[in-house]
């Protein structure tokens, strides 16, 4: 009975290590393998990037620039630079995070302002004249 035992369990594990062995070389070559997905430039545009979206709205980016124009909840600045997002000075169009934060605000108004990131665009979330 023993050697029944012993002779089976060592087959159990030569066959267990054949099916490892043999897979192994198959999951190398497999398109499904992520060393050979990333060695291949794969397209991560379906993965899941909310923990990077996270990180990128909780920085907010400072910035001053003319009111061009404010309608439907956006505003349209001719901002400066904005260093921590290494943007030069240019001409842009923003959603507002609260309408109410054009209250008072009109084309051609000096503004401070603060951004976040929202999605693959940008958001005011502060917007006062400058000075105030």
């Amino acid at each position: 009975m023993k050697t029944h035992t012993f002779v089976s369990i060592t087959a159990v594990a030569a066959l267990s290590g054949i099916v490892l062995m043999f897979s192994a070389q198959h999951a190398d070559a497999s398109p499904r393998n992520p060393i050979m997905l990333a060695d291949a430039g794969m397209n991560m545009g379906g993965m899941d990037m909310q923990g990077i979206n996270k990180q990128a709205a909780s920085v907010t980016h400072h910035g001053t620039g003319t009111v061009k124009k404010i309608a439907a909840g956006m505003v349209t600045l001719a901002h400066g630079p904005i260093a921590s997002l290494q943007w030069p000075a240019m001409t842009m169009s923003f959603k507002l995070k609260d309408a109410a934060l054009a209250k008072g605000i009109k084309a051609g108004d000096v503004v401070d302002f603060e951004l976040v990131q929202s999605g693959k665009d940008y958001m005011v979330t502060r917007l006062q004249t400058s000075g105030k």
